[in-house]
């Protein structure tokens, strides 16, 4: 009886088995495997950054209601910018508490207080006023701001230039290999992608000395895939 148990677990294994070989059968032969990589650059048109309030008070009481007073005057000083409330979204809310020592004072006879952090990533949509914006909220009683980063609303154009770029860097690394070992390309076998990302570093922020004004460098991203790619060789 345990033999019968067994056999059907063995066929399956015998199944898999054979749709390895037969997966492998593909690459018989002669066959050369390259790596393409594809690089292009573009500029943003989106802004996302991350800020907030951090307040604190003698109470969870007296904190919380600072801290909502102050994020009601920045919720409004975006609203006043332009920017829509689908752009403003709640990413860290946190109550804590922290003990602040007296000058000179041992840390048991520290003052507790109560932290309350509320912060919101803001999505701006005209980067051009970027700066402009991270100024108003300041005004307006941000007291953190964690730092802005630029991207794309659409990349697809970008991710197809660098998938032909990689794929045609591949194609004329296949090419010299094959000519190095009197051989020649015949027809793909295989092809894989290893991702598209896009290099997006944090904002270059500047506050000038003689200006209230931050000036914030967009620059431009950068965007990278690779490929791998199975060719045939033929004599």
């Amino acid at each position: 009886m345990n033999v019968m148990k067994i056999l059907p677990g063995l066929g399956i294994s015998l199944v898999l088995l054979a749709s390895s070989v037969l997966a492998d059968d593909a690459l018989e032969g002669r066959h050369i495997t390259v790596d393409g990589t594809g690089t292009v650059r573009g500029r943003p048109d989106l802004a996302i950054a991350e800020l907030g309030v951090t307040s604190r008070g003698e109470s969870a009481t007296a904190a919380m209601a600072e801290n909502k007073r102050m994020v009601a005057s920045l919720l409004q000083a975006l609203k006043d910018q332009d920017v829509a409330e689908a752009d403003v979204l709640t990413t860290d809310f946190d109550i804590h508490r922290e003990l602040q020592n007296r000058r000179g004072a041992d840390d048991e006879e520290g003052q507790e207080r109560f932290v309350v952090r509320n912060l919101v990533q803001v999505t701006v949509r005209d980067i051009e006023r970027a700066g402009y914006l991270l100024d108003k909220v300041v005004e307006a009683g941000a007291n953190e701001v964690r730092g802005i980063r630029f991207t794309l609303q659409d990349d697809t154009q970008m991710a197809a230039q660098a998938r032909e770029l990689a794929a045609a860097d591949a194609h004329a690394k296949a090419i010299h290999l094959a000519q190095l070992h009197d051989a020649r390309l015949g027809k793909v076998l295989r092809i894989s992608e290893s991702g598209f990302h896009a290099a997006r570093p944090e904002a270059m922020m500047m506050r000038a000395m003689d200006s209230s004004s931050s000036t914030v460098s967009a620059g431009e991203l950068t965007f990278t895939t690779q490929l791998q790619i199975i060719y045939q060789l033929k004599d």
